[in-house]
């Protein structure tokens, strides 16, 4: 009896640091992945062509770039998989990419922002003073 309780024991004990080590190997990968980096660079188009002077930034930090002449852009530094990176152009509608292991060579379409036209306001009332005659 003493040795089948012992054989339990050892088999108790065999399982249990099976199980600690399958949970410790299962959250060191979660975090690896967690922290793997990419070189994110593109091209910045729109319908007219290639887009010069786009901010590109990480959001909710201070790092980031802006295109060139001929719409390209690459970010210093490497970037981690699930960072957000946004584009903004004045008169373009802001536009926001999910960084993905794939996203080493991004090709970004701008779309132009609607734009709102007030009008003249109507001239062909004349403007009369609010002002009594008699003050100056």
């Amino acid at each position: 009896m003493k040795t089948l309780q012992a054989q339990n024991q050892k088999f108790l004990k065999a399982a249990a640091a099976f199980v600690l080590l399958f949970a410790v190997s299962l959250f060191t990968n979660s975090i690896n992945a967690q922290t793997e980096t990419i070189e994110v660079k593109g091209v910045v188009t729109s319908e007219v062509g290639p887009l010069d002077g786009v901010n590109i930034y990480l959001k909710n930090s201070s790092v980031g770039t802006v295109s060139k002449s001929n719409g390209s852009f690459a970010f210093r530094e490497p970037l981690k998989i699930g960072d957000i990176v946004v584009f903004s152009y004045l008169g373009y509608v802001k536009k926001s990419v999910v960084v993905t292991k794939n996203s080493n060579n991004l090709e970004v379409f701008m779309e132009e922002a609607p734009i709102d036209v007030l009008s003249a306001p109507n001239s062909n009332v004349l403007y009369k003073s609010k002002r009594p005659k008699g003050r100056q």
